[in-house]
């Protein structure tokens, strides 16, 4: 009688702590985490802690063919899959940064002319699409044989500590080379740099592995809107419905609304969306465990330094002496890194 609700995001920089002092008040969500028991635990990258939700623990996990299942239009069956995300490429002193599509505001014409070229120029690799202007996926023959280091664990960090390990490195990187070369001479970045936007100069590789995975669903109802969660649950045999209120009962929900806020730092669209998971979410799930609807709550919010586990259980709220708890003084709580490895 459990319902698992997975919010990256949630644990807003605790060094930008000041740019959520203004929050609205959360009630809700005040009252759960003043009856919660709260962990915090080593974090990982938000594919990988999510793929173990539905039992895949493999060192090497499909992650393109999952995230592309999600994906509308359903994909066409028989592919080996691979990401082949658009991101900008620059220099910090002598180091060679990636920055994913998440800021460079791809519009749809711009993927459109880009993926046609590559199909003209590339079409020995395989079929590149785009279901969504900032997700790439190339579709192959064969399975590559490479282990590719996924982009979240890449993104702000120079990419020399993140190449392609294993067999046949040689020619992934050679055809990573020459796509940020085509892309980098591409009409489309001259346009977007005069209008003063980061060029799309690069795609990150990244998601490959073997179709065969077997997976477990986590709960009999999901709720899900992010292609690679939808992706892990109709592999799983479960067709997930749209994550956009609580619906009762027990089940695993993943929202992502807090995401791309949190990782920019934008503190008006956190505080908005926090806002809204405060109706959506948070206020009827504590009612029904106020009722007895559900007996146990757990909330996961996986993050980029930490991952925040919290659980509260329907028998704690008669406790009437445990006091609600704001986010931010729970947040506050959390270890910080250690100097010499940040």
């Amino acid at each position: 009688m459990q319902f698992h609700l997975v919010l990256p995001g949630l644990a807003w920089p605790s060094g930008a702590a000041s740019q959520i002092a203004d929050a609205p008040p959360l009630t809700a969500l005040s009252t759960l985490l003043g009856h919660a028991r709260h962990d915090w635990q080593p974090t990982l990258a938000p594919e990988t802690w999510l793929a173990r939700q539905f039992g895949a623990n493999a060192a090497r996990l499909p992650y393109a063919a999952l995230r592309r299942g999600g994906e509308t239009p359903p994909p066409e069956p028989g592919a080996h899959w691979l990401c082949c995300d658009p991101a900008h490429l620059h220099f910090s002193r002598d180091r060679l940064l990636l920055a994913d599509a998440s800021s460079l505001a791809i519009t749809r014409a711009e993927a459109d002319t880009l993926i046609t070229g590559l199909n003209e120029l590339f079409a020995d690799i395989g079929r590149f699409e785009a279901p969504s202007p900032d997700r790439w996926y190339v579709a192959l023959t064969e399975e590559p044989r490479p282990f590719f280091h996924p982009l979240a664990d890449v993104n702000g960090r120079p990419i020399q500590l993140f190449m392609p390990e294993g067999e046949d490195i040689a020619r992934w990187a050679r055809l990573a080379n020459e796509l940020e070369v085509w892309l980098y001479n591409h009409p489309i970045n001259a346009a977007r740099e005069a209008t003063g936007q980061r060029s799309i100069n690069g795609v990150w590789l990244w998601g490959a592995g073997p179709q065969d995975l077997p997976l477990r669903a986590p709960a009999s109802q999901i709720q899900a809107d992010a292609p690679f969660a939808r992706g892990l649950a109709l592999h799983a045999g479960i067709t997930p419905r749209p994550a956009t209120r609580y619906i009762e009962g027990t089940g695993f929900a993943v929202i992502d609304t807090l995401q791309r806020p949190s990782l920019h730092f934008d503190a008006t669209a956190w505080l908005s969306a926090i806002a809204q998971l405060e109706t959506d979410w948070f206020a009827p799930l504590l009612k029904a465990l106020k009722a007895k609807k559900i007996t146990a709550l757990r909330i996961s919010a996986p993050g980029d330094k930490h991952h925040l586990q919290l659980d509260v259980a329907a028998s704690s709220l008669w406790k009437f002496w445990r006091k609600p708890r704001p986010l931010a003084a729970l947040l506050a709580t959390a270890p910080q890194p250690n100097p010499q490895n940040p």
